[in-house]
Parts: structure tokens; C-alpha cells; sequence
């Protein structure tokens, strides 16, 4: 099977949160695209769970590594290179994408391409001319994404009424204002749910309408497409 993938997509992460939202937003776009299969599979060798989509196209293999925190994506280069790059089978080409927020609200995103940032994209590149980088970064934390969905929040809760942009905490993380709006929900007895982050925060993200989330500006998830297109 490895040398029969046409093209393959990584996705590095900043920590398992992005991972449940990036897996079940893979299998929403592939029910999308009926004329394409995904499937999630575990590596024989390192037991690392990964996905291949098959379609007109032929076969492509999707990874995925959530390093834990932000600092820590400049250090991926190893797992890129040997699990992508020079893993058996013929050499394909790869698109990288990136999932960062950039820590605040203001922030300019080309501090990104610079300095030991810029060494990293060098990095990630060097064995293949054929890597393509794609920053899937937002000036946001992945809960910012989910909050643009009130309606499925208020599902996920179990809530009579939905919660209206009022309802939302002011801050500039998005994790403390989903945990304060949560919060405020289970004191007002309206609610007995609680979010968890990580893999158990996709009892939330089933609830999102990923469509809207998709046509939002927070994100460039419009990119993820093209793993399904030919």
C-alpha cells in the first residue's frame, strides 16, 4: 500500500484538542465528497494512527502530530522527515499544514516565517522538492472556533434556549471563555455538562455545524479540500 500513494498531507498540531477537531472535520468534508473514502488505519511499525483517502485520484495518506504546545512545532522536523518524507515507498509529494494560533489577537503572522521559524520551514523542506507549507494559523485558540457555533454549544449542553452572543465572556482566549460560558450554564442549573479538552472534547465538536465553521474568516480551512479533489 505505501507505494501505491499518489500524494500525502501532515498535519502538525499544537495539542490533542486541534487532533479531535481535525479528524472529525477530514470525515465531514469526505461525506462531502461521496466519490472519496476515508479510512483511519494504526502504522504496523511506529502504531501511529493515520488516514488514507481513496478516490479518482488513486490513494492518499493523511498524518497527523500534536506536539503538545506552540514552542514545540519548531521541533517536529524529525518526526516530518522520517515519518513522511523518507518513510518506505516511492517518494511522493507532501502539503504540511500548520495549526498555530498566534498567541494573541494582534499579532502579525509573518514573526512566523522568521528567525527559528524560518529554519523550520528550511528544515521541513530539505530531502523534497515537492513539500508545500500551509498555515492554517488564527490569531485564536481552537475553543474560538467552536464558539462560533453557539447554537451546537447549546445542544452539546442540553440547553432549552440557545445561548446568544451576549452569553459569551470578553477575553482573548478562547478556552477560558468557553470554560466561563460552561460555567455559568451549570450555576444557573441549566446544564450538568462539562467540557474536556483533548480527544473527549469531540463530544462537543460532533454537535458543530463545520459548514459554518468552514465559511468563517478564522480560519483558511477552505485549504482542506484539496486533500479530496483531484
Amino acid at each position: 500500500m505505501e507505494n501505491s500513494y499518489e500524494q500525502g498531507f501532515a498535519f502538525i498540531l499544537e495539542a490533542a484538542t486541534e487532533l479531535a477537531f481535525y479528524d472529525i472535520l477530514l470525515n465531514f468534508l469526505a461525506e462531502r465528497h461521496p466519490e472519496c473514502k476515508l479510512e483511519k488505519r494504526t502504522s504496523d511499525e511506529i502504531y501511529e494512527p493515520f488516514y488514507v483517502v481513496q478516490g479518482p485520484f488513486g490513494t492518499r495518506v493523511i498524518r497527523m502530530n500534536a506536539v503538545g504546545t506552540i514552542t514545540q512545532i519548531k521541533n517536529s522536523v524529525h518526526w516530518f522527515q522520517n515519518t513522511c518524507i523518507h518513510a518506505k515507498g516511492k517518494k511522493i509529494p507532501w502539503t504540511v499544514f500548520l495549526c498555530y494560533d498566534t498567541d494573541s489577537y494582534n499579532a502579525d503572522i509573518t514573526k512566523f516565517y522568521e528567525d527559528d521559524w524560518k529554519n523550520f520551514r528550511k528544515e521541513i523542506s530539505k530531502g523534497s522538492r515537492t513539500v508545500k507549507i500551509i498555515d492554517l494559523a488564527a490569531s485564536a485558540e481552537i475553543e474560538d472556533v467552536f464558539l462560533l457555533d453557539l447554537h451546537g454549544i447549546s445542544q452539546f449542553l442540553g440547553l432549552e434556549e440557545d445561548l446568544k452572543p451576549e452569553d459569551v465572556p470578553n477575553g482573548h482566549k478562547g478556552s477560558a471563555r468557553l470554560k466561563q460560558l460552561i460555567l455559568k450554564q451549570r450555576q444557573l442549573n441549566r446544564t450538568m455538562v462539562v467540557y474536556h479538552k483533548g480527544e473527549r472534547a469531540k463530544n462537543l465538536i460532533k454537535f458543530l455545524d463545520l459548514q459554518k465553521i468552514m465559511e468563517s474568516d478564522l480560519l483558511p480551512l477552505y485549504h482542506l479540500e484539496k486533500i479530496f479533489e483531484a
